[in-house]
């Protein structure tokens, strides 16, 4: 019985358990950088918005103008950093940060 269990049961139970632990490793990598890009894209929209407003100060240029401009050089960072982001999600994003920084 010991011969089986060192034989057999022992090296299935190590081949198991390295399986489990790669599994969860992989998903909590998975999960991080879901939550840096996340993030990152978020600073980055942020910045470009407040950027654009500083650049915008002193001139006669529509909410529109703002946001398209807003919206392009959002889109050039992010794709520089390779982050994906869809149009929509982009808007959603940029408008946010407008909303935040009218309070």
């Amino acid at each position: 019985m010991k011969e089986f269990i060192s034989t057999y049961l022992l090296p299935f139970l190590a081949t198991v358990i390295t399986g489990v632990i790669s599994y969860v490793g992989v998903q909590l990598k998975k999960a991080y950088t879901k939550y840096a890009n996340t993030k990152t894209i978020n600073e980055i929209v942020e910045a470009t918005v407040l950027y654009v407003e500083q650049i915008n100060k002193n001139k006669e240029t529509s909410s529109s103008e703002k946001f398209d401009e807003a919206k392009e050089k959002a889109q050039e960072w992010l794709d520089s950093e390779g982050l994906k982001v869809s149009d929509t999600q982009l808007e959603i994003i940029i408008e946010s940060a407008v909303k935040k920084i009218d309070k």
